[in-house]
């Protein structure tokens, strides 16, 4: 089970650590964790009006989530909440119907989550993978600098 979880693809992005550390002069930061696995992220938003144009995270989590805040530290910049949102329901909602093989996202950056698509068999891993997502929703609607 754990040579199918852990996939090179998915270790490779989690050991990439895109937007590891800690923003500089970030307008938002916000802690989020899941006290049933023990994954926490930290994430650090810089905008320009309602766009992210800067992200970071201090992921302490299994490599799962450490990969998904890897593909945000590549794609999180230029989205508003509502693309994100967009975003995040639709991988959601393929990860449930095991459906990530191919997936075509309305941006071609997003094709990074069809690594994820061995996770799919696993739905009590799916919260690993949408954690950084809802740092980042957390975020953009807290005031907590």
């Amino acid at each position: 089970m754990i040579d199918n979880l852990y996939q090179k693809a998915i270790l490779k992005q989690a050991a990439a650590a895109v937007g590891h550390g800690i923003l500089d002069n970030f307008d938002r930061k916000h802690i989020t964790h899941n006290p049933l696995c023990g994954d926490k992220i930290t994430v650090y938003l810089k905008l320009d009006g309602d766009k992210i144009s800067h992200f970071s995270h201090e992921t302490k989590a299994c490599v799962l989530c450490q990969a998904t805040a890897s593909i945000l530290g590549q794609c999180a910049m230029g989205e508003t909440e509502q693309s994100l949102r967009i975003i995040h329901e639709e991988f959601k909602k393929n990860l449930a119907e095991k459906n990530l093989v191919d997936k075509k996202w309305p941006k071609d950056k997003w094709n990074l989550l069809n690594i994820f698509q061995p996770v799919s068999e696993h739905k009590n891993r799916h919260t690993c993978l949408t954690l950084p997502f809802e740092g980042i929703f957390h975020a953009l609607n807290s005031e907590d600098t």
